[in-house]
């Protein structure tokens, strides 16, 4: 039967979900994660009403096809046709790669749109984290996909080099995979030397050892050199990754005659084509612009790594995401990111009044430095000042850790902490700063929503994270997640509002996508204004995309990596304050919330590593641990629920 003509289609939009909501409720559909997708949903609409609904998550080149229901008494007179259809031709236009979609009893329905049965092995990674894939659909679900660009597209003339932003590891790693490959890389980096932001806070010292601080495409380029590999289980300083590494590297014939310092890159765009245009796209080349000693430059190239970091976009002190007031006029009293507290900044602290502000590992270490400066200048003071007042993010799992030097970093910290040799504010939000006679004098609110002041202040450090630099790409088509900025298909597994984990399940060039072929970001850019990232993640991120720019899928689809775990991770925002009892950091005491939540972590960590997954980061859970009733997430994974749906179909 065809559509009434009183029905029209149209696009959803952000007051559409009360309506959508209704709906799959009425028909037992999953509703976990729809409202973040709805700007892909297409509504059947009469007379205002919303009576039909179908959605796609978008991943990359991929998506899932899901939410397909029609209000009772309007079935089988064509509105589900017709809104499957067209979200198999938006689809097309947008350049979709296949769809895909979990269903229990309506196979054969699908079927007649072309869907094939499939295995779970079949489905991209990128879709396994979405809330269909984690456990909204039941274990019965089956998979079925829909190729629908089964060519492969044109691309941009192979001869072409493939453009890396970017000279820190990651970026000299994506370098390392394409020389590998025989593809003639194009490194840009605005720096005076490789390693720039890495020099920045040369002072630190990592959490990795040397094991996962050295990519070994680039160990395999320079033993020829007689370079020799840094000991396995040392902990170097920032600077020491530079030194030993990275300009070795920077210095090979193949690397030096590729590598562009000083240079900025300020925007990336298809050559003739802007973001609107979609015709022929794919096969144009991209056309970066950068400047370089005051010169405007262009250069073009077949693909696009960005691996620029976000160390250089530091987060502003007002706790609103915008600077506070009087923070840019102050500027000379603020330091974004980590000082050289005990070297190079050391007569700025001195004997000074120092507020700190944040819950990062970043600002662990500025208050370490200033308690030993401390130590050795007795009128030096400091005061730690934090947003939330749960610690467990820096304070760590402590001994369970399996970096030590985090761990350790995480205890020196609470025991500087509960020291009381610092003064600590917790639940701070900063509105505005000023200068007075007798200092600095920071205003904000305090965890009760009342005013609180801190006066009397010297210097203010602020170690409050990064954002990524998204200006440089504003002519390129990217999926963002919408809270982090991050690479989308990652967003829900390191979103810091949901869990404290300091890894994320391996991943490639699939999730590094986006809608802009032959456009990937990696490294810390690609987790956006996520807290927290491993260098050997970045290794593996180069190495499967620079697989996947050669065409060697079965290479980049591959997983070669084995993270460490970090003993601490969370089943909410509302995680405890860790001490020696942080997700498996220890005995879990089975009479707080806290623990329970900690234990349920645990446990879903302990059945995944049993079902042979890779576990959510923590380490043995404690005997007595019961999982809580209702689902909880550890690391972005959900712990699965027993959930009936009487539904054609759970996408």
């Amino acid at each position: 039967m065809s559509m009434s003509p009183s029905i029209t289609l149209r696009q959803a939009g952000a007051s559409d979900w009360s309506a959508v909501q209704a709906l799959l409720q009425a028909h037992q559909l999953p509703t976990a994660g729809a409202r973040e997708h709805l700007s892909t949903y297409v509504l059947a609409v009469s007379n205002g009403e919303v009576v039909g609904c179908a959605g796609a998550e978008v991943y990359g080149d991929v998506a899932l096809l899901r939410s397909v229901a029609v209000a009772p008494g309007l079935q089988r007179r064509g509105l589900g046709r017709a809104l499957v259809g067209t979200l198999i031709e938006e689809a097309r236009r947008r350049e979709i790669r296949a769809l895909y979609l979990l269903t229990v009893t309506a196979p054969d329905y699908f079927r007649r749109h072309g869907f094939q049965r499939i295995t779970a092995a079949q489905v991209p990674q990128a879709l396994k984290a979405s809330a269909e894939f984690q456990g909204a659909c039941p274990a019965s679900a089956v998979p079925m996909a829909l190729a629908l660009r089964e060519a492969t597209p044109a691309q941009p003339p192979r001869e072409l080099p493939v453009a890396v932003i970017g000279a820190g590891p990651v970026g000299l790693a994506a370098a390392a995979r394409l020389i590998e490959r025989g593809i003639e890389p194009l490194v840009f980096e605005a720096g005076a030397q490789v390693g720039a932001h890495l020099l920045d806070y040369g002072h630190v010292r990592l959490f990795s050892p040397w094991r996962y601080d050295v990519d070994p495409a680039m160990a395999a380029q320079l033993a020829p050199t007689g370079w020799s590999a840094p000991p396995d289980d040392e902990v170097p300083l920032a600077r020491e990754v530079v030194e030993r590494v990275l300009q070795p590297y920077a210095a090979l014939p193949a690397v030096a005659r590729a590598l562009h310092l000083n240079t900025r890159v300020t925007a990336i765009s298809r050559e003739g084509f802007d973001k609107v245009k979609s015709a022929g796209r794919e096969a144009a080349p991209f056309l970066i612009r950068a400047q370089r000693g005051g010169q405007p430059l262009e250069f073009r190239a077949r693909a696009v790594i960005d691996a620029s970091g976000t160390w250089s976009q530091p987060n502003p002190l007002g706790a609103s995401g915008l600077p506070a007031l009087g923070e840019r006029e102050l500027g000379d009293a603020v330091f974004y990111g980590i000082p050289d507290v005990l070297g190079r900044d050391r007569a700025r602290y001195a004997g000074r009044r120092t507020l700190v502000v944040g819950a990062g590992h970043s600002a662990a270490n500025a208050l370490l430095a200033l308690a030993e400066l401390a130590e050795a200048e007795p009128a030096t003071r400091f005061v730690w000042a934090v947003r939330s007042p749960n610690l467990a993010r820096v304070f760590g799992g402590g001994a369970a850790d399996a970096l030590p030097a985090r761990g350790a970093l995480g205890s020196a910290l609470q025991g500087l902490r509960d020291s009381r040799r610092m003064e600590f504010v917790s639940g701070l939000r900063i509105a505005a700063l000023r200068r007075e006679p007798d200092g600095l004098v920071v205003e904000g609110t305090g965890a009760d929503g009342r005013p609180l002041v801190l006066e009397g202040i010297d210097q203010v450090v602020c170690a409050t994270g990064q954002r990524p630099d998204l200006g440089l790409v504003g002519e390129l088509r990217l999926k963002l997640d919408p809270w982090l900025e991050s690479t989308e298909a990652l967003g829900p597994l390191i979103d810091p509002n949901l869990h404290s984990c300091g890894t994320v399940r391996p991943h490639g060039h699939r999730e590094l996508a986006h809608p802009e072929p032959g456009f990937y970001t990696l490294g810390v850019k690609s987790y956006g204004r996520a807290p927290t990232f491993l260098m050997a993640t970045g290794f593996e991120q180069a190495r499967s995309v620079a697989a996947a720019i050669a065409g060697d899928l079965e290479a980049a689809d591959r997983v070669e990596l084995d993270l460490p775990e970090t003993g601490v991770c969370s089943a909410g925002p509302d995680f405890a304050d860790a001490g020696a009892s942080g997700c498996c950091g220890g005995p879990a005491q089975a009479t707080s919330t806290e623990s329970a939540q900690s234990a349920a972590c645990c446990a879903l960590d302990a059945q995944k590593k049993a079902d042979g997954e890779a576990g959510c980061g923590c380490g043995e859970p404690a005997p007595a641990a019961t999982a809580p009733a209702q689902p909880a997430a550890c690391c972005g994974t959900p712990v699965r629920a027993e959930i009936k749906v009487a539904t054609r179909c759970c996408g």
